[in-house]
């Protein structure tokens, strides 16, 4: 069953729940989720709902639950009302959207004199640097924690403690300064983090609370040893079973990031120039003509055998083109007697890595499948997980792999 909910976001408290027209739903790894629901204004039950002012944006969050859990939650950041057709249009983002409006300043900032954003640099007094007393200074913690402690810095200003839970601390050689004359958003320093080479991911999960009255965010982060966020169990899918749950199975292939002569640029943040090249001729050899990749996105390492790794690392990845795998399953399988029968919504998220079984080609019975001819298991990685106010199909999108 997929039901809609709207509530208050500062106090994660529920309101009421909301009959919907149409509600696709979206959740891809790293971003926020998204919601957009359309309520017809000529049923008086929701006219009675008084969505003028209960699902006001900014003020009111939306939530979507199927098969019991909560698959995404977040702000309602635009109303669009149709009077021709009387229909409200309500479009919200997961709580990550929130920090995208949250800035890295410590509560002194509401009160410090302007003036008082700077102050002379001790090592030239003609100059001016960022007042060290306003910057959000890490030093001991992982990456993640760090994420962790940003979100936590903003939820002390007033109005800014929206119910979020938190993991517990973790210890890292790790520093980091965030000066507030910068005025950088939360969620985009979180993305930085994700987007470092050995960065965690980040997610806000959204949860029931105790009294099943309210929502609550958990803020999961991965850790030192283990990056991803992931559950242990690994969901089945079978493509070819005669009763298979899974349609619209499509697999894109692109090869533009192939190559076989790879250089990185670095060295700008001592205002020089590191320059590195690796080449490995498997793909000439194989007949392929030269492809060369650039990457200028470490411009900051400064370090030459440092950008030679990133240089190898990428004409090793250049070897092969990527696959991306996308599906629709049933949301709630059954066999012949209306039994549950294989993964059901809920029993898997965002994250979580799946088998997707193929038997292989049978050219008579035709049997098996054509493209993927020898079958076998496929270990694949969840990323992404659409569904709608009908709740009888999901789309699942996977990790991009590497063609063996």
């Amino acid at each position: 069953m997929t039901e809609y909910f709207i509530g208050n976001l500062l106090t994660g408290r529920r309101l009421q729940t909301l009959p919907v027209m149409t509600g696709p739903w979206s959740d891809q790894i790293h971003v926020a989720e998204t919601i957009t629901v359309t309520v017809d204004l000529n049923d008086a039950d929701v006219r009675d709902l008084d969505l003028d002012s209960s699902a006001a944006p900014a003020q009111s969050f939306l939530a979507v639950r199927e098969n019991g859990r909560i698959v995404a939650a977040g702000p309602i950041w635009t109303s669009v009302y149709d009077r021709p057709k009387r229909t409200l249009t309500l479009r919200a983002a997961g709580m990550a959207s929130l920090f995208n409006h949250r800035l890295i300043l410590p509560v002194l900032a509401a009160t410090i004199g302007v003036d008082q954003w700077t102050v002379p640099d001790p090592a030239d007094p003609t100059k001016t640097m960022p007042n060290p007393a306003l910057a959000t200074v890490f030093s001991g913690i992982s990456l993640g924690t760090m994420a962790k402690r940003l979100v936590q810095q903003a939820r002390t200003w007033t109005g800014g403690n929206v119910p979020i839970e938190f993991q517990p601390d973790e210890a890292a050689a790790r520093t980091k300064t965030y000066d507030a004359v910068n005025f950088k958003p939360v969620w985009e320093a979180c993305t930085d983090i994700m987007n470092m080479d050995d960065g965690p991911e980040i997610n806000f999960q959204a949860l029931d609370t105790d009294d099943l009255l309210g929502v609550k965010w958990l803020m999961e982060t991965g850790t030192v040893a283990e990056p991803l966020i992931t559950s242990t169990s690994i969901v089945d899918w079978d493509l070819t079973a005669k009763e298979s749950p899974i349609s619209d199975f499509q697999i894109t292939t692109d090869a533009t990031k192939m190559g076989s002569l790879a250089w990185q640029t670095g060295g700008a943040q001592n205002s020089t120039v590191v320059v590195s090249r690796a080449y490995d001729p498997t793909l000439v050899s194989a007949g392929y003509p030269l492809m060369e990749l650039s990457d200028s996105s470490h411009s900051t390492v400064d370090r030459q055998d440092t950008l030679d790794d990133y240089a190898t690392a990428d004409v090793i990845a250049g070897r092969r083109a990527v696959e991306v795998w996308s599906f629709s399953v049933k949301a709630y399988p059954t066999d012949q007697l209306g039994n549950p029968a294989g993964p059901q919504v809920g029993d898997y998220q965002v994250g979580d890595f799946c088998n997707i079984h193929i038997d292989a080609f049978d050219p008579k019975a035709l049997t098996g499948d054509p493209f993927k001819h020898a079958g076998g298991d496929f270990p694949m990685r969840i990323i992404g997980i659409s569904g709608d106010e009908k709740g009888i199909d999901l789309k699942i999108d996977l990790a991009p792999a590497l063609v063996a």
